[in-house]
């Protein structure tokens, strides 16, 4: 790969803000040698999980793919679950970065909003299955109890209320990220339920997914939200 895209990975799990505050410390400064040596190491791992279980898959295995040898992994990985972390995180951040870029202005109402980032979503799965795979397969590790999944979730569902809130006068319930954070484990159940049933997302459950959190937000949002004046 391109110097640039080496230099892309390691901003990301040393420099990020975001990785200082969900993986703190598990991802040290390395040399340029260093560098190219734990790219390979993802992208060995990443190789891997295309055609084989997570859960089956061993540092051995990636250092072989890799080309890396055992002894110098361990100065990147103490083991497979913390590359397979690094490569989750990696995803969140392409994830997070793609959905950014989907602006409330683009849409009359919440509905295409929150509809436009479910497809985006599931374009990036279609893309590359070994994302989703990371995600939502039955093998996929208990990340150190899935803390680190669990903030994702609460980085997503910040950043959709703050768009919302930056358009619209939202209604004042207290606990209206928590309503946010729910209609996301909605779509996250059904885009799980898909993938395990068909190792995709299908269009099918993407519109189920759409169907139904915008049922649940219903709940609590009018159909027509007002918008605020600038």
């Amino acid at each position: 790969m391109s110097d640039h895209k080496d230099d892309k990975i390691e901003d990301i799990l040393v420099d990020s803000e975001l990785a200082k505050k969900l993986v703190p410390n598990k991802f040290k400064f390395t040399s340029q040698q260093g560098r190219v040596r734990r790219q390979k190491l993802l992208m060995g791992a990443k190789k891997l999980s295309e055609t084989r279980s997570i859960n089956d898959i061993s540092l051995a295995d990636v250092c072989e793919e890799a080309g890396i040898p055992r002894a110098s992994a361990y100065h990147f990985f103490p083991n497979i679950e913390a590359i397979f972390l690094a490569l989750r995180f990696l995803n969140a951040i392409e994830i997070l970065e793609v959905l950014t870029t989907v602006e409330t202005v683009d849409y009359d109402r919440w509905q295409g909003y929150l509809t436009a980032l479910i497809q985006r979503c599931v374009h990036i799965f279609h893309d590359d299955k070994t994302k989703a795979k990371l995600i939502y397969d039955t093998n996929t590790p208990d990340f150190e109890g899935d803390s680190f999944g669990e903030d994702m979730d609460h980085q997503i569902v910040e950043l959709v209320y703050e768009r919302l809130s930056e358009r619209y006068e939202m209604p004042k319930f207290e606990d209206l990220q928590d309503i946010f954070l729910v209609t996301y484990s909605i779509i996250n159940s059904i885009f799980t339920l898909s993938y395990r049933r068909h190792e995709s997302i299908t269009d099918n459950y993407v519109q189920e997914a759409t169907t139904a959190s915008i049922a649940y937000l219903r709940c609590y949002l009018p159909e027509k939200l007002p918008s605020k004046n600038r």
